[in-house]
C-alpha cells in the first residue's frame, strides 16, 4: 500500500529521483554554508568545525532514528522541503545576528558556552529534519533505501561542486544561499502539484532577501561602529572598519591588523634586521600590509619577496589604504600570491633573512608555519648566515603554565631544526634562529640602530634596554625550562594548535578549560589502548552470542563512518602540509569522496540482489588494506595520490552501506537504523579527529588506531560468519 495519498501520488511519480537528489544537494550545501557563517560569527578554529559537524551528525542520526518511530502522511515531499528551506533560511539569519542574543560587540571573542548551544540548537533544528527526511524518501520510494542512498550521494556531490568550486569562491554565504535556493525553485515548483506557484514565489522571494540583503545584514552586525567595506574571498570574510584615524581589517570578525600599527611593525622586523643590518634579501611571509613593509624599506639595499595568500585582502588593502605609506608599490618588493609553504618549496633563491609574520597557531592551518618540518624548510632556503624570526604573544610579567606549555613546544621545535636559537621576552616574544651567529650584546644592538637612522616610534633605545632586561631574560627562560616534554610541533602531530586552543580556553573560565587541561595531560593509553580494547571487549561479546541476528552486520557501519571521516581530515591535512593550501583542490577532496560514495553505492544497488554476508568481508578488506596505504600518504607529494585514497574510501564506504543494510533488511524493515549507526560513527569521529586525536596521538598512531579498529571488525565479520552457526 502507499504511503501517500492518492492526490500527491502524481507530483512524486514524476519526480522519483528528484526529491533524494535534493536531499544530498541541500544538506551538502546548507552545511558548508552553516559552517562557514559559524566560522565567520565564532572565529572558527578547529574545536568548532568539529563541534558544529559533530552535532550536526548526531542530528541527523536521531532524526533517522525518530522517523521509525512515525510517519506523518500528510507531510508531502513538497511541503516537507518547503520547510527546509524555510528551516535552513531562519538559521542563516539567527548565526548572522547570534552576537546579539549573547551580548557579544563586534569582533569580540565568543567563548565555549554560546559556542556549544549554537551549534546544538542547529543541530537539532536543521540536521534533525534531515535525517528524517531520508527515512521519509525511503518509505517515498517504496522502501527502496539503496536508491535513496545512491541519489542522495549524487546530489551530495554536485551540491560539493557547485559551492565549494563555483560559488563560495566569489559569493558570500547568503548570495551562495540565495543561488542554491533559487536553483531548487524550478524543481520544487513541478513537482508541487497545485501549489507550484507559492513555491516558486516562496523560493525567489527567500533567494531575492538573501542575495539584497546580505550587505545591510553586515553593516547591522558591526553597529556601532563604521563598516566601510566588506569582501569575500575563498579564504574568509574580510571586513574593514574605520575609527577616527585608524583603519582596522578583519578576518572573519577576528582582527587581521590594523593601519598603522607602527608598534606591530617595527617590532615584527627591526628585530631581525639588527643582526643583519646588510641584508640584500628579505623574504616575508604574510603579515606586511600594517605598515611592516615599510619598516623594511628603510633599509635601503633590501629587496623583498612578500607572500601572502589571499589576493583579496591585497587588493582591498591597495584600494582602502591607497596614498598610504604601505610599499605595496615599492619597486623592491614584489609580491606572490601563494601559500607560504607552496613558495619556500618552489621558489630557487636564498635568503638573509625570512621573517614569518603570521597569526599565532589557532588553526591547524596556520599551525604549518610553526612546526619542525616548516623550520627545516626555511633552514634550506636561508644563506649560509641568514636569520629567521617570527613572534609569539606572551606576557612579560607573567606566564601561564598553559602559555608556558605552547611556547616551549615551538621553542624546542625551533631547536631541533637550527644550532643558534634566542628569544627576546615581551608581549610578544620574537624568536631568532640561524646557524650562524646571534647578536644578544645591547650596545652592539644599539650601534647598530644608531647607524641606520631608523625612524620609528616605539623602537627607541630605551625599548630595547627594556627588552634585553636580564631578569626579564631570565623570568621567560625559567617558565621554558620548567616545561617538561612538551612535545614537538610537527606536520604529523601538530600539537602546538591543541595547546592554542587551550590558551583560548583560558580567557573563558569554567568547564571547557578544565576539561582541555585534563585532555592535555591524557597517556597514550586513554586514546590508543582503552578505546581499542574496549571495542574489542564489544566484538567478543557480539562474538560469542549465539542467537542468530543479522542486526551485528550493521556495526561495521559505525566502524566505517568513524573511520571515513577522521582519515578524511587526517589526508586533508596532510594535503595542506605536504602541497600547499590551495582552497579549489582541497574542496575538490570533499566532493572526490562524495563521488566515491556514489560509485560504491551504484555498484552496490546493481549487485543487490546477489549480496551476502562475504560481500562484508570483501569491503571490509578493503579498508583494511586502503588504511596501510593511507598511513603511508602522509609523506607523499603527489596531490594524485590524495585524491585516489579518498575516491577509494569513498567507493569502500559506499558499498559497504549498501552490503550491510541489504542484508538487514533482508530480515527486519527499519530503513533508520543503518543510516543512524553510519552518522553516529561520523559523531564520534567529527567530534574527536581534530580536537584530540590528531593533535595528541600524531596521524601515524592515528592511522594505526585506524587500522586497527576495521581489522578487528574484519575479524568479528568472519567469526560472526563461521564461528556461530
Amino acid at each position: 500500500m502507499s504511503v501517500l495519498r492518492s492526490g500527491h501520488r502524481r507530483g512524486l511519480e514524476l519526480s522519483p529521483v528528484f526529491w533524494p537528489c535534493l536531499l544530498g544537494f541541500l544538506a551538502t550545501s546548507f552545511q558548508v554554508l552553516i559552517l562557514r557563517e559559524f566560522e565567520v560569527r565564532f572565529q572558527g578554529n578547529e574545536l568548532v568545525y568539529g563541534l558544529v559537524l559533530a552535532f550536526w551528525l548526531l542530528g541527523g542520526g536521531l532524526g533517522s532514528l525518530l522517523a521509525e518511530k512515525k510517519f506523518i502522511g500528510w507531510l508531502t515531499p513538497a511541503r516537507f522541503y518547503r520547510g527546509l528551506i524555510i528551516i535552513s533560511a531562519v538559521l542563516l539569519l539567527l548565526l548572522r545576528f547570534s552576537r546579539f542574543f549573547f551580548a557579544v560587540l563586534p569582533g569580540e571573542l565568543t567563548g565555549p558556552g554560546p559556542l556549544f548551544l549554537t551549534a546544538w540548537f542547529i543541530a537539532f533544528a536543521l540536521s534533525l529534519p534531515l535525517g528524517v527526511l531520508f527515512v521519509y524518501n525511503v518509505l517515498w520510494q517504496k522502501g527502496n533505501l539503496v536508491a535513496v542512498y545512491q541519489l542522495e550521494s549524487l546530489g551530495a556531490a554536485a551540491g560539493g561542486l557547485l559551492v565549494y568550486l563555483v560559488l563560495i569562491p566569489y559569493l558570500s554565504s547568503w548570495q551562495t544561499a540565495a543561488v542554491v535556493i533559487f536553483l531548487t525553485g524550478p524543481g520544487m515548483a513541478l513537482a508541487s502539484g497545485q501549489k507550484r506557484f507559492f513555491t516558486l514565489a516562496l523560493v525567489l522571494l527567500l533567494a531575492a532577501g538573501f542575495w539584497f540583503g546580505d550587505r545591510p545584514a553586515e553593516r547591522l552586525y558591526w553597529r556601532p561602529f563604521r563598516l566601510i567595506e566588506v569582501r569575500d574571498s575563498p579564504y574568509a570574510r574580510l571586513q574593514v572598519i574605520k575609527t577616527e584615524e585608524q583603519v582596522s581589517f578583519f578576518s572573519n570578525s577576528s582582527i587581521a591588523f590594523n593601519f598603522p600599527d607602527p608598534a606591530a611593525a617595527e617590532e615584527a622586523v627591526h628585530f631581525a634586521f639588527l643582526q643583519r643590518p646588510e641584508a640584500d634579501r628579505l623574504l616575508l611571509l604574510g603579515g606586511g600590509l600594517n605598515g611592516t613593509l615599510s619598516q623594511a624599506l628603510q633599509y635601503p639595499q633590501v629587496k623583498i619577496d612578500y607572500v601572502e595568500l589571499d589576493p583579496t585582502l591585497v587588493e582591498l588593502a591597495r584600494k582602502v589604504l591607497a596614498g598610504e605609506p604601505t610599499g605595496l608599490d615599492d619597486p623592491r618588493v614584489t609580491i606572490h600570491l601563494v601559500d607560504g609553504r607552496k613558495f619556500l618549496r618552489q621558489t630557487p633563491g636564498r635568503y638573509d633573512l625570512i621573517i614569518c609574520n603570521l597569526p599565532e597557531p589557532a588553526t591547524a592551518q596556520v599551525n604549518r608555519f610553526y612546526t619542525v618540518e616548516f623550520f627545516a624548510a626555511v633552514k634550506e632556503k636561508l644563506s649560509s648566515d641568514g636569520v629567521f624570526s617570527f613572534l609569539l604573544p606572551s606576557s612579560e610579567t607573567y606566564l601561564s603554565p598553559e602559555r608556558s606549555l605552547l611556547l616551549a613546544s615551538i621553542f624546542n621545535s625551533l631547536k631541533m631544526v637550527f644550532p643558534v636559537v634566542e628569544i627576546i621576552p615581551g608581549d610578544n616574544n620574537v624568536l631568532l634562529a640561524s646557524t650562524g651567529r646571534l647578536e644578544t650584546d645591547l650596545e652592539s644592538l644599539l650601534a647598530k640602530y644608531h647607524l641606520y637612522h631608523l625612524q620609528t616610534v616605539f623602537f627607541r633605545p630605551e625599548f630595547l634596554r627594556s627588552r634585553f632586561h636580564p631578569l626579564k631574560r631570565e623570568y621567560l627562560r625559567a617558565s621554558l625550562d620548567g616545561i617538561t616534554n612538551p612535545g614537538l610541533n610537527s606536520d604529523r602531530s601538530p600539537v602546538s594548535y591543541f595547546y592554542q586552543t587551550i590558551v583560548w580556553s583560558q580567557q573563558f573560565p569554567g568547564w571547557s578549560s578544565r576539561w582541555l587541561g585534563q585532555l592535555q595531560q591524557l597517556k597514550r593509553w586513554w586514546l590508543f589502548d582503552l578505546p581499542l580494547a574496549l571495542f574489542l571487549l564489544i566484538l567478543f561479546i557480539f562474538t560469542v552470542y549465539r542467537r542468530p541476528t543479522q542486526a551485528v552486520f550493521l556495526i561495521p557501519l559505525t566502524v566505517m563512518g568513524f573511520t571515513t571521516i577522521v582519515a578524511e581530515v587526517a589526508l586533508i591535512l596532510s594535503f595542506q602540509s605536504q602541497l600547499g593550501l590551495v582552497y579549489s583542490r582541497i574542496s575538490l577532496l570533499f566532493t572526490i569522496f562524495m563521488a566515491g560514495l556514489f560509485l560504491g553505492s551504484t555498484l552496490g544497488r546493481k549487485l543487490r540482489a546477489t549480496l551476502r554476508a562475504e560481500h562484508l568481508v570483501a569491503v571490509q578488506t578493503g579498508f583494511v588494506v586502503l588504511l596501510v596505504l593511507a598511513r603511508l600518504a602522509p609523506g607523499a607529494s603527489a596531490a594524485i595520490v590524495f585524491y585516489l585514497l579518498l575516491l577509494a574510501m569513498g567507493f569502500l564506504g559506499g558499498f559497504l552501506f549498501v552490503v550491510s543494510n541489504v542484508i538487514y533488511l533482508r530480515h527486519r524493515l527499519r530503513y533508520g537504523l543503518g543510516y543512524s549507526l553510519d552518522l553516529f560513527g561520523s559523531f564520534l569521529g567529527a567530534l574527536l579527529a581534530t580536537s584530540v586525536l590528531i593533535p595528541l596521538l600524531g596521524l601515524e598512531l592515528l592511522f594505526g588506531l585506524l587500522l586497527l579498529l576495521n581489522s578487528f571488525c574484519l575479524l568479528f565479520i568472519l567469526g560472526r560468519l563461521y564461528l556461530v552457526k
